[in-house]
């Protein structure tokens, strides 16, 4: 199946997309667990929280543009006359590829990185060290944030409305609107966590947020990497049978070769004791 698929669109981006998520997921819940533990403060770990602060902002903001091209191919693959259908051809979709990798490279590398405070169990781009915030701001993260929250709510809006009015149109079938159903709550679940992460990210880096609303922005970040996986194994019914699929294969893969195993040594061990026998 996957070789079947590695040349689809589709496919590579969920396999970069994971790549991001598990990436930021270190972060965002593993670093923030352990920082959050230790109660750790820039202070005590500079080197270590900037460099995993740089790696989090960066994957984070490809992560974005990976997530706007995941809209985008939703699109397509409901309205092939979709104006931006052309990105995916393959000479082109190559060079958005190059662009994505390229961004995350300018996002680890140049951007302001996220510091982690302990004080909030969160992370902010000013360490507070007593000087003025405005030093830290990373304009470019909030660029990427505002764009992915406008970008992704329009593109899923525009799926679903496509759906509900177009679709509805040609089939009344109850298969198609059970997965016209599907495909509007995926849309709207992973569009909510990211859009919610963006916009609250955003707003608690400029203005006074409450502890909870802090820690709302930092559970809708750590959902919005961690809903992918949830939400196409419980309604994406194509994927979660694919994966039973391999789950199963694997499976009887091992059976199989334990039992050949065994019945090597089975055979060996009979071998060894005939064997002895005729030498005695």
């Amino acid at each position: 199946m996957i070789k079947s698929k590695s040349r689809n669109p589709a496919f590579r981006i969920m396999i970069i997309l994971s790549v991001f998520d598990m990436i930021n997921l270190f972060v965002n819940s593993v670093s923030t667990g352990i920082f959050n533990i230790l109660g750790a403060s820039f202070c005590q770990y500079p080197c270590l929280i900037f460099v995993i602060g740089c790696i989090g902002d960066g994957t984070w903001m490809a992560g974005c543009s990976a997530c706007i091209l995941m809209a985008m191919d939703r699109c397509v693959e409901i309205n092939s006359k979709f104006p931006l259908a052309f990105v995916f051809h393959k000479k082109q979709f190559r060079v958005v590829l190059f662009v994505v990798g390229f961004y995350w490279f300018y996002a680890v590398f140049f951007c302001k990185p996220l510091l982690f405070s302990a004080e909030y169990s969160s992370w902010f781009f000013d360490p507070k060290t007593g000087k003025d915030p405005h030093l830290y701001h990373n304009v470019a993260h909030t660029i990427n944030n505002l764009v992915v929250s406008a970008a992704t709510t329009c593109l899923y809006v525009y799926m679903c409305i496509f759906l509900v009015y177009k679709k509805g149109q040609t089939s009344n079938s109850m298969w198609m609107n059970r997965n016209k159903n599907q495909v509007i709550l995926q849309a709207t679940i992973v569009c909510s966590f990211h859009a919610a992460a963006a916009y609250i990210y955003v707003y608690m880096q400029f203005f006074y947020s409450p502890n909870l609303l802090i820690l709302l922005g930092q559970l809708t970040w750590q959902w919005s990497n961690g809903c992918f996986c949830v939400v196409y194994l419980t309604i994406n019914r194509s994927i979660r049978n694919s994966v039973a699929r391999m789950i199963v294969n694997l499976i009887t893969r091992r059976n199989l070769i334990n039992s050949e195993v065994s019945k090597e040594i089975v055979r060996i061990s009979t071998n060894s004791v005939v064997l002895a026998q005729s030498i005695a």
